[in-house]
């Protein structure tokens, strides 16, 4: 893959500016405070989600000939690691990150297991609730048992509803009326019986005392009137619509019963004789019917959420109950089809029935999936708080399917864990931003990112801590679980990592999977150099002995760089070395070498001549008297006018106010941050052993170069005042 060229124009301090970002590395990105980190890092994350750039116009105003831009980068996978992403996602009031499941437990086996699983349950749903008939089936029976008319759950007649005490009262046979009804049967063959024989039994009700027929006013007979009786003491509306209700009933479901004992049922309605047996074979049937009812319903309620991971060791049994003993049904529901279809039933829930141990299997290889990736989760976090310092435990809780809570728990001064709600509000700066970086690795591992900016992650923390973070977020060889051999973009002031991943290799990095640049900003334009092992960082020992020996370097700086090079030679240089002596006394400018700090125990010539010699394997040409005047306050000032190079500025600054008492003291009063600076300079970055080389990179922020310009201008300009004589200072 070749490398990204990312131009970025017109963002807050940066007019223009390019960088490179190589991919499948740690491309690390080191450069002072205000040098436009920051506004990098935001500017592709607005990019990356569609927004407008407008809030990063220089000043706040849009000028439209030349809008805040940002290009030659893939933004549709980024993942950036700021104070916004712990405030959006981590730490939420139930759990201590958002989609814990899916940024800790879900994978790709995952995926692959469930999908198996799924397409597994979903064959079982189908395989019997796909057919329609099974369907139909259940309904039409369902229709059937509703007429029927039940007491509750058991198989009891509700005699006490009108329509099935008319029935067994002999009324309501409309289709096996009495003799003297005869004429009357093309009214009974009607589809609307039940309203035809309500109308009738109205109007007689209301209008029959009249000795005529209330809807032929002809007169009544001796036959008429035997009609109009029986037809009173035969039917009534509740019981025709009983009758009716139970004879459509059955010729709906006539292909799945016996023909015969269904045309039995029948016949037997309309003679009271008949009524105990009536009684007994509606009974019969309604019990063959809600046995049938249940075991379709069973079937048919199978699909959908009835299986799942959750209650699969329920599967075996719920099949079995679903099964249909045919002897439950021995008189009625005993039609060749019936028997087809029950068996072609009962025999695919025996097949699937055999099916169960392997799909149980499956769902046992999936559950150890997520213990086993919880377990590993919770072992991995829970090492890096412990060799981090922090005194918490992680553990994660399985919700359901598809979510999970992520849980941080302070362990306890005996040892053991103690919960306590919105861990955010109880962890200091430190604890949530390291610990939310572990967990935003992981999230961008997930989602597989294809750029990871970390804006500045570790500055804050201290040198074990910093260490502890940056090893697990890049664990070398551990791609799969950590970004090392990702793209991934850090932005940092802060130099350990610097010397950790590219100088030392402490972080176990190779070449292939780290990079360096050093990052500027010159008057909005940036200007990005890239830092490569033993060339441009080198311990800080040698960077003062190849500058004390350097030609090109000012010799109030060679001098300076000598003297701190002595240092680190000796637990106490001014006693063990004459050389460190001869240095210090032509710092503090006195006319000739001393041993001590006062300047009054001058060295023996024996000693000058001892430590001269050490000085010259560094400057060969060194000669005391020659350096004192070379040191003069005006001409260092002279010489700090006519330097080039940041840093020997300001180490001929110090040099200036080391031998100066009053111009130091001045430096304090109008600009003591500089002042400290100056002090110092030669704690190259801090006090990190290692160092960028200075000849090669500017380290000076420059706003303190600004500030020593003014102040050596002041100093130049008020030289008679200040009356720059060499004094001597007390130390050494």
């Amino acid at each position: 893959m070749t490398d990204s060229i990312v131009k970025i124009q017109n963002c807050n301090n940066i007019a223009n500016g390019e960088l490179t970002i190589c991919p499948n590395k740690l491309n690390i990105l080191f450069g002072r405070n205000g040098t436009g980190k920051s506004t990098i890092a935001k500017a592709i994350s607005f990019a990356s989600q569609g927004k407008e750039l407008t809030e990063f116009a220089p000043y706040g105003s849009i000028n439209e000939e030349a809008p805040p831009k940002i290009e030659g980068m893939d933004l549709d996978s980024v993942a950036i690691f700021n104070d916004n992403y712990v405030n959006q996602y981590v730490y939420q009031p139930d759990t201590i990150i958002k989609n814990a499941f899916e940024v800790l437990i879900r994978s790709q086996e995952y995926d692959e297991a469930k999908k198996n699983i799924d397409e597994a349950l979903e064959k079982i749903k189908t395989k019997i609730t796909g057919r329609e008939e099974v369907l139909a089936l259940q309904k039409q029976i369902g229709v059937l048992i509703s007429n029927i008319e039940f007491t509750g759950s058991t198989n009891k007649l509700a005699k006490r509803k009108s329509g099935i005490k008319g029935v067994l009262n002999g009324k309501g046979a409309y289709f096996n009326p009495p003799s003297e009804l005869e004429e009357l049967r093309p009214f009974f063959e009607e589809d609307a019986v039940t309203k035809w024989a309500a109308w009738r039994l109205q109007g007689y009700n209301d209008f029959g005392d009249k000795g005529r027929c209330p809807y032929c006013s002809t007169g009544e007979t001796e036959q008429t009137k035997t009609i109009d009786k029986v037809f009173a003491n035969t039917f009534d509306k509740a019981s025709v619509e009983y009758a009716s209700a139970i004879s459509k009933a059955l010729e709906a479901l006539s292909t799945y019963l016996n023909v015969d004992k269904s045309n039995e049922l029948l016949s037997l309605f309309g003679i009271k004789e008949n009524v105990p047996v009536l009684e007994a074979q509606l009974a019969k049937l309604g019990a063959e019917a809600r046995y049938l009812h249940d075991r379709l319903t069973a079937i048919v309620s199978f699909n959908g959420s009835s299986v799942d991971r959750d209650n699969i060791a329920d599967l075996e049994s719920k099949l079995i109950d679903m099964k249909v003993d045919l002897r439950a049904c021995d008189s009625y529901f005993t039609s060749d089809l019936t028997k087809s279809e029950i068996e072609s039933i009962n025999s695919e829930i025996d097949s699937l029935r055999q099916k169960v141990g392997t799909l149980k299997g499956e769902i046992g290889k999936y559950n150890k999936h997520i213990q086993d990736r919880i377990k590993d989760k919770k072992q991995d976090i829970n090492d890096f708080l412990n060799l981090a310092g922090f005194k918490y435990t992680f553990d994660v809780e399985v919700v359901g399917e598809n979510n999970a809570r992520a849980l941080l728990k302070f362990i306890l001064p005996d040892g053991n864990p103690s919960d306590f709600q919105s861990s955010g509000k109880h962890l200091s700066w430190g604890e949530k931003h390291s610990f939310a970086l572990i967990l935003f690795m992981f999230d961008a591992i997930r989602a597989n990112t294809k750029l990871i900016i970390l804006d500045d992650p570790i500055s804050s923390f201290d040198t074990n801590k910093k260490y502890a973070i940056i090893n697990r977020l890049f664990k070398t060889g551990n791609k799969e679980n950590s970004l090392y051999e990702r793209t991934v973009l850090m932005l940092t002031h802060d130099f350990e990592p610097v010397i950790d991943y590219i100088q030392t290799n402490s972080g176990r990095q190779t070449s292939t999977s780290v990079c360096a640049s050093y990052f500027e900003n010159l008057d909005g334009q940036l200007k990005c150099t890239s830092i490569n092992k033993d060339e441009d960082l080198m311990s800080s020992v040698v960077l003062f002995k190849e500058l004390a020996m350097s030609n090109e370097i000012d010799i109030a700086a060679r001098i300076g760089c000598l003297r701190k090079f002595i240092e680190h030679q000796y637990k106490n240089p001014q006693e063990e070395s004459n050389a460190y002596n001869v240095l210090s006394s032509l710092i503090h400018g006195r006319a000739e070498p001393t041993a001590d700090s006062k300047g009054s125990n001058k060295l023996t010539s024996e000693q000058t001549e001892e430590g001269l010699d050490f000085i010259r394997n560094f400057i060969s040409d060194f000669d005391y008297t020659s350096a004192l005047a070379q040191c003069s306050a005006d001409n260092l000032l002279s010489r700090y006018c006519n330097q080039n190079s940041p840093y020997i500025k300001m180490l001929i600054l110090r040099a200036y106010t080391e031998q100066n008492k009053e111009a130091r003291e001045r430096l304090r009063k109008k600009n003591d941050v500089l002042r400290k600076y100056v002090d110092e300079t030669f704690h190259i970055e801090n006090d990190y052993i290692y160092s960028l080389d200075v000849r090669s990179f500017n380290i000076v922020p420059d706003n303190h170069i600004k500030d020593a310009d003014d102040f050596v201008i002041s100093e130049k300009n008020n030289s008679g005042r200040h009356s720059p004589a060499l004094t001597h200072n007390s130390t050494s």
